[in-house]
């Protein structure tokens, strides 16, 4: 399945999302990571003495980000988007005061908001250069985070990237410094932008994770970009405008 929404770009085999497919292998949609992100969301907007009254989340999955990130700023209001009507019943049921989800596209609203959250999306995306275009209108700032898939190990293990393909939906694979020309070759200035460690910092990634994990951690002490370009396991958090 294939669809276009008014802003001209394209999700190709987004029915992986809109039936059963995505949520049976991935039946919590993801929700475990979202202390661990907004905590990191969190610490970008912190750092650049930013507080933002109103925030959106385009494709928010199953909310849950954002009911972490109002913890942080309570005085601050939230709107998650997301078309997928699995996940979109997971979110309406954390809706609460200051926290509520819309079942629709983003890019087909008139809305604008102080910042506009980004979370692991636009790797999911067939045009993710137009997608990543259309979002400037919709908030003053935009907080990307973005998964290095690309590293040395990744590519070494022939079944890694595909495995990403299959198991997550990623189209599209990234570096450290193709991540940041995107964005910038899409009309963003980056204010800031720091590495995340979801293979290290939270328990319990996975066999293969806990065994990288010493590795990367004594690596990523003397040698934080050559540890993601080697190792992998890292993601990108991006403050723009």
């Amino acid at each position: 399945m294939t669809s276009k929404n008014n802003a001209g770009y394209r999700i190709e085999g987004e029915s992986i999302y809109s039936n059963t497919e995505y949520l049976a292998s991935n039946p919590t949609w993801h929700v475990e990571d979202s202390p661990w992100k907004a905590q990191k969301i969190y610490e970008i907007l912190r750092r650049n003495n930013l507080k933002p009254s109103r925030i959106a989340e385009i494709g928010c999955g199953a909310g849950e980000i954002l009911v972490q990130l109002k913890a942080h700023l309570p005085e601050s209001s939230f709107v998650g988007y997301e078309m997928s009507e699995q996940a979109f019943a997971l979110a309406r049921s954390r809706e609460r005061a200051g926290v509520r989800y819309v079942n629709a596209n983003l890019l087909d609203e008139e809305v604008r908001f102080d910042a506009l959250l980004c979370i692991d999306v636009f790797e999911h995306v067939d045009d993710y250069i137009g997608f990543i275009k259309s979002l400037k209108r919709y908030a003053d700032y935009k907080i990307f985070h973005i998964p290095l898939d690309l590293s040395v190990q990744a590519v070494a293990r022939v079944d890694a990237l595909p495995e990403a393909r299959r198991r997550v939906g990623h189209l599209h694979y990234f570096t450290k410094e193709t991540a940041l020309e995107t964005i910038r070759y899409c009309g963003y200035e980056v204010i800031d932008a720091n590495f995340t460690a979801l293979a290290i910092e939270p328990p319990n990634r996975g066999l293969r994770a806990n065994l990288m994990k010493i590795p990367r951690i004594l690596l990523s002490k003397v040698a934080p970009d050559f540890a993601a370009r080697v190792l992998g396991g890292w993601s990108l958090m991006v403050l723009a405008k």
